[in-house]
């Protein structure tokens, strides 16, 4: 029985010691864990099996044979899921054999189970224990600072990277160990900045968004259009300028202040009255969680149309998404506009604006690919009754990000506009039904500049045929972006 005993016994710790030499392969490679598994270190440090497993080897002599096999097994059912990368499986298991005996390997096993399950503080606890064993364990310590880097304690992370860097790691090993600290960096950066400039050209079949007839039935008779009225052709240029500032008052999430500024110019070649040009100052507080970020943007828009300032807007736009996971996010957006026109003769379009929306993503493929499906509703409230709408709108949309820095985004919106008025030569109420379709096709080189090429198309169809019209634009852009 004693021999039977310490043959298994034997069995058990070449099982366990053999597996601790294979290299530890993680879900992610694209992320700092992703790296440092990818280097492929092995425990740099000598452990002396009978120091380190003193205590698993007297709880192993206690065991009876059957236990030992059911042992056995456990350790081969965990490490199978474990090497498929299903560790949320694996680490219940981890923890019952850990319960019964605990040697190093087992430690690590739990330990990377642990942090790839969510359970970063156990994580730690294991990591921790096996460095105080042996400090040189440099593969458990690469682990450990990941693990402080997802829970964004980026000082501990940046502490125990610095001490794997000391030791003079292999090339590769050091080359990984700088881009983690790379990140570190950029995580616990106080200012960023981004900007993004472009210039194009449009074609545009319809640039006063007019009916394609010039005669139309109305109360009381026939309207004849101006040529200007009706459907109208024309080129022009387009300029975009965007960028935005964020300061952040915390190294890890916490509160933050971003404040951002956009101008679009619309210029045609040969109508310049239809010319528009829009300028929009936001700023406002963020609150960003591990899973969740609250924006509470409030801003101020002016808006040119032909050679006069025509309106000028206040706005505030708070939303509020949730990550429940990294394939998916629910995101909810109520905004707030309150629009005043210069003219005195436009006075009656002056109103304010709610819409309320709601909106799931999903990310595949490490978020190169993205779904999203947009429901919502707008109140639109004007001085003229005719000029006021409700009514709900849909979106889809798809974002693909390619290894090639080639960009396309595809989208569907469909929006129902009910008018609380008659409009002029109408003796009926308004209901517009509108269906926009865009396409975008970005492609970035030379690290800065991109090109693009995006087409619009829209079909409104109304109940009154003076605004039942369609409009298509191709618009082929270059600029750059920092």
């Amino acid at each position: 029985m004693t021999n039977r005993l310490q043959f298994s016994c034997g069995a058990v710790l070449l099982i366990l010691i053999t597996f601790l030499l294979i290299p530890c392969t993680r879900v992610d490679a694209q992320s700092p864990t992703g790296l440092m598994a990818q280097a492929e270190i092995q425990p740099t440090g000598d452990i002396e099996s009978s120091e380190a497993n003193k205590e698993a080897i007297k709880k192993l002599r206690r065991m009876s044979p059957e236990e030992i096999e059911a042992l056995d097994q456990k350790i081969a059912e965990a490490l199978v899921l474990y090497y498929d990368r299903k560790f949320a499986r694996a680490l219940p298991i981890f923890k019952e054999i850990a319960d019964k005996v605990e040697t190093m390997d087992i430690m690590f096993w739990l330990g990377t189970s642990a942090m790839q399950a969510g359970e970063t503080r156990l994580a730690i606890q294991k990591f921790k224990k096996m460095l105080s064993i042996d400090p040189k364990l440099h593969r458990v310590r690469l682990e450990l600072a990941t693990t402080y880097f997802t829970m964004g304690r980026y000082d501990d992370a940046r502490q125990e990277l610095e001490i794997v860097q000391a030791a003079s790691p292999p090339p590769g090993v050091r080359k990984n160990i700088a881009k983690l600290l790379a990140a570190i960096k950029e995580r616990t950066r106080k200012v960023s900045w981004n900007l993004r400039l472009s210039q194009g050209v449009v074609w545009d079949d319809n640039i006063s968004a007019g009916p394609d007839q010039k005669e139309l039935g109305v109360l009381g008779g026939t309207l004849t259009l101006s040529d200007e009225s009706a459907k109208l052709r024309d080129e022009g240029t387009v300029t975009n300028v965007a960028g935005n500032v964020l300061y952040d008052m915390y190294e890890k999430n916490g509160l933050m202040w971003n404040t951002a500024v956009s101008f679009y110019n619309l210029a045609y070649f040969d109508y310049s009255q239809f010319n528009y040009m829009a300028t929009d100052v936001t700023t406002g507080p963020w609150w960003a969680g591990r899973r969740d970020i609250l924006k509470i943007p409030f801003g101020y828009t002016e808006k040119e149309y032909g050679s006069d300032r025509l309106s000028r807007t206040s706005h505030v736009d708070p939303s509020y998404e949730y990550h429940f996971n990294q394939y998916f996010s629910l995101k909810g957006l109520y905004s707030y506009k309150d629009e005043n026109y210069y003219v005195n003769e436009n006075s009656s379009l002056n109103n304010n604006n709610q819409r309320y929306e709601l909106t799931p993503n999903i990310y595949l493929l490490n978020r190169r690919h993205i779904l999203s499906a947009t429901a919502g509703y707008e109140d639109c409230n004007a001085d003229a009754r005719r000029f006021s709408y409700d009514g709900p709108y849909y979106a889809f949309s798809y974002f693909a990000g390619f290894p090639t820095s080639t960009e396309l985004l595809l989208q569907y919106r469909w929006a129902k506009k009910e008018y609380e008025g008659k409009p002029l030569f109408y003796d009926k109420y308004r209901e517009d039904k509108r269906h926009t379709f865009t396409a975008v096709l970005s492609q970035g080189f030379l690290k800065y500049f991109f090109a693009s090429f995006a087409v619009n198309y829209t079909d409104n169809r109304s109940n009154c045929q003076l605004y039942n019209f369609d409009r298509t634009t191709y618009t082929i852009s270059a600029g750059c972006r920092f």
